[in-house]
């Protein structure tokens, strides 16, 4: 675990492109950017074409399919119940309000809906259903009977994925991933389980672009925001980071993610009283937040401000007495206080470790002289 998570060495460059702007037609609106996973556009152009035309089934579909797809299900059960025969008992409409009732917590009635449809969607709803009720086996089961369904399976396999990524199960994720990319390649999910594989496989350079190419679709989602920002970061540039951390702190203005980058930021250039100041504003936040926690004790530390520093820093090091970064900072902290023997113990489990970093010999150092 590190103190900081910015190396602050980025190396990308990004550029966000708007969506095409959407035709005067609102219904054509929402059919354009639901198909480009633009779904709060979709949602708002859905809207207007329903309140044209409240029995249009075609709207009230895709407001449905949206609300879903921004995990509304309640407010896409409303938008369903609004439907008409023979849209409401088509297939498409018995799959989207099975998926909007899985989302509202009804597994039980969802599975009822879906007992007569052998489609590769309807297997997917059936192992999301089997997560839910927290039955693995099941789950997988209805993943494989998927693969060999009709219909389009781009969202089973992607699903697929997210399941096996969870659970470990590498091989299985690779497989459904490869299938993802096959039968879509840039849709969101995609794309998202794609950066989650290439995070594992210890790429950087992949997953940033796996990222940035969601961030190109939704400038504002927050996973990808924070997946962005942490493999970027590993890359070696600071020109993408600053940009993302700023449209994050924009857009999500109380997330203590958010703030704590922004804080590593200003902690970066040496600018301790501000990165102080931000993480106070926040502190209720910080305190359950072991990264932003501890930066916030190395700020209060910089600013000399020895003792709130040692009320941040001394729980941590107790909760991980292995975390070298929490040891230097009460090492110092000890040290700033004169308290030697303390600092000197605090710090020898590092220091005399055989290819002991040198910032641990400098410390115990410092504690040896007293």
């Amino acid at each position: 675990m590190m103190l900081r998570v910015l190396k602050l060495r980025l190396a990308f460059a990004a550029f966000v492109l708007p969506l095409a702007a959407c035709s005067g037609d609102p219904l054509d609106g929402a059919r354009d950017a639901f198909a480009a996973q633009d779904y709060a556009e979709a949602r708002q152009q859905a809207l207007a074409a329903v309140k044209a035309d409240g029995a249009n089934g075609e709207a009230l579909l895709l407001l449905a399919q949206a609300n879903i797809a921004m995990g509304q299900g309640a407010d896409a059960l409303a938008a369903l119940d609004r439907l008409k025969d023979p849209d409401a008992a088509s297939p498409q409409g018995t799959l989207i309000r099975a998926e909007a009732l899985l989302q509202a917590g009804n597994r039980e009635d969802a599975l009822e809906l879906l007992a007569d449809l052998d489609s590769a969607e309807a297997w997917r709803l059936r192992a999301l259903a089997a997560q839910m009720a927290g039955d693995d086996r099941a789950a997988a089961d209805a993943f494989r009977e998927g693969t060999m369904a009709a219909g389009d399976r781009s969202k089973l396999f992607t699903a697929a994925a997210s399941f096996y990524l969870a659970r470990g199960d590498t091989p299985a994720a690779r497989r459904a991933i490869g299938e993802a990319q096959r039968l879509s390649p840039g849709s969101i999910e995609t794309l998202f389980v794609s950066a989650r594989l290439a995070q594992l496989d210890d790429k950087p350079e992949l997953a940033a672009r796996a990222y940035l190419a969601i961030l190109e679709r939704d400038p504002t989602d927050r996973p990808a925001l924070l997946g962005a920002i942490r493999e970027l970061d590993k890359l070696g540039r600071l020109d993408l980071i600053t940009p993302l951390i700023q449209r994050g702190r924009r857009t999500y203005p109380a997330d203590i993610d958010f703030v704590y980058l922004a804080a590593s930021l200003e902690a970066f250039k040496g600018r301790w009283q501000a990165a102080r100041d931000l993480l106070q504003n926040h502190e209720s936040a910080v305190a359950d937040h072991e990264d932003a926690r501890g930066l916030y004790g190395e700020a209060l530390l910089n600013v000399g401000q020895v003792e709130q520093a040692r009320a941040m820093i001394a729980p941590l090091h107790r909760r991980h007495p292995d975390n070298a970064a929490y040891a230097r900072l009460l090492t110092r902290i000890l040290l700033e206080s004169g308290e030697v023997a303390a600092a000197r113990r605090t710090i020898a489990p590092f220091a005399s470790r055989s290819g002991a970093e040198a910032i641990d010999r400098e410390l115990a150092a410092r504690a040896a002289r007293g």
